[in-house]
């Protein structure tokens, strides 16, 4: 094969000193290259390149922390794939809300380190930022160190699919309506904050916020925060459920009707109350909330409707 390449620009380098002009050669890219005639002594051919050999290509979820937030979940679709090109090993990363990250590893009995860089896209309202990072871990979980990000982010990649808990937890925004006694309502509180944490055993944690109710049947309520913990996962439903009337939990609860105060202390919750926490598919999350509280007459059923706040 070289012989013949070798004669055929040899044919070209005569033809093109026999017409005086140049020499074109063209890539499989669509692009070229042309030079004259007189600037070409010889041709030689380089070494091949190593070929790229991928050892290992898994998806997997994150979790980032940073010193604005902890173990937050972002997806389950991150790509990690390890990579030889002759003697090195390589690691790429990628994800749509993290960026790309390629870096130089070396490998020992399953685990992994380097350094590389990692371009993170959508940075305070701007374009793609490049960054110096570090990698390191289990093949199964891999930490990616980016000191330049947020004042010190650490990106963990884990293979597998996320645990529910961990994909429900987060800050939530929305709305909570209240029926009372199934007859009366809909009340409605606007711009609700609610928390949920995910626990390692895989229950979770919820803590609603101080919410105002105005012109109810008994009048303006405030209902104050209170956390709920410990909401078991019940694969039936697809929810997180806990009957909390026996945890001594309390509430702040204040009511004036036409200007007198007739509630304004902390109370129990009765038998009966308890909530369930689901995430549909879009990530709109539903908690539903049956309490009871003092001496009420009527039980009263919230529900929230929110999704996560953005990071």
């Amino acid at each position: 094969m070289k012989k013949i390449f070798t004669l055929v620009v040899a044919a070209l380098l005569c033809a093109a000193s026999m017409q005086a002009q140049t020499v074109t050669i063209n890539k499989k890219d669509g692009s070229s290259v042309t030079y004259s005639a007189d600037e070409i002594t010889n041709i030689q051919f380089g070494p091949a390149a190593p070929d790229t050999t991928v050892l290992h290509e898994f998806t997997g979820y994150l979790t980032v922390s940073s010193k604005f937030f902890t173990n937050m979940y972002y997806g389950d679709a991150a790509q990690m794939k390890v990579m030889q090109v002759g003697e090195q090993y390589l690691a790429r990363f990628s994800d749509a809300q993290w960026g790309n990250g390629l870096f130089n590893i070396t490998m020992d009995k399953g685990t992994i380190a380097g350094t590389g860089k990692i371009s993170v896209p959508n940075q305070h309202g701007g374009g793609v930022k490049e960054y110096e990072a570090t990698i390191g871990g289990k093949m199964t979980e891999m930490a990616i160190s980016v000191p330049g990000l947020m004042g010190g982010t650490n990106i963990t990649w884990h293979y597998g699919k996320a645990p529910a808990a961990l994909k429900v937890s987060g800050d939530y925004t929305g709305t909570n309506s209240l029926m009372v006694g199934g007859m009366f309502g809909p009340y409605v509180a606007a711009d609700a904050l609610y928390k949920i944490v995910a626990n390692a055993d895989g229950t979770i944690n919820v803590t609603t916020s101080v919410e105002n109710y105005t012109a109810t049947a008994m009048g303006d309520l405030t209902l104050g925060s209170y956390t709920v913990s410990n909401l078991a996962y019940d694969e039936e439903s697809k929810s997180f459920v806990r009957d909390y009337s026996k945890d001594g939990l309390t509430v702040h609860f204040k009511a004036v009707s036409e200007g007198v105060t007739t509630m304004d202390k902390d109370y129990d919750f009765k038998d009966g109350s308890k909530v369930s926490v689901s995430l549909g598919e879009t990530g709109t999350l539903t908690i539903t909330n049956t309490f009871q509280i003092g001496n009420m007459p009527f039980p009263i059923t919230a529900t929230y409707t929110g999704t996560k706040t953005a990071r």
